[in-house]
């Protein structure tokens, strides 16, 4: 009998350790399970925190598209003004330098010049569009004045005064 209790108390003994174990394997796979979770739930934030930063960088790219949009046709027309400026100078020049040419000639240039403007459609500013109505009026005729030996400065007066030695 005292056999047969010891042999029923190592099988009972035996199931427990066996017990034992598979209730350790569970507590493994449980723990491995939760550090999955854990990671599951890093990654998901991680995601998360990318897909903003994604949503973040795509919003500043538009942004930045849009300032770059605004700064070509800024630039643009920046060119655009800065050519016109230097063909105002340039014309402006021009003019004052026709005014000393015969009639004929300002008038031809007059003729070109306006041609050009309305081919173009340009606008110039209004002092050289008021030079360029009166480029073919008539003028009175310049007074030459013929100087000879040293002179300071000539005034409207009519004479120039020299210095003498």
């Amino acid at each position: 009998m005292a056999r047969n209790v010891k042999r029923e108390l190592e099988n009972e003994r035996d199931k427990q350790i066996e017990k034992a174990e598979q209730m350790n394997n569970l507590m493994s796979v449980i723990d491995v399970l939760t550090e999955q979770l854990t990671d599951k739930n890093k990654l998901k934030e991680e995601n998360e925190t990318l897909q903003q930063q994604l949503a973040d960088e795509r919003k500043q790219r538009l942004e930045l598209e849009m300032k770059m949009k605004e700064m070509s046709k800024l630039s643009a027309g920046v060119a655009k003004k800065a050519s016109q400026d230097d063909l105002a100078k340039a014309l402006r020049i021009y003019l004052n330098i026709s005014k000393r040419k015969t009639v004929s000639k300002r008038e031809a240039a007059k003729m070109v010049i306006t041609e050009m403007l309305n081919s173009a459609k340009l606008e110039l500013p209004e002092d050289i569009m008021e030079m360029l109505d009166h480029l073919d009026d008539e003028q009175a005729e310049a007074k030459v004045v013929n100087v000879s030996g040293n002179y300071n400065d000539i005034h409207d007066n009519g004479e120039v005064k020299g210095i003498k030695a």
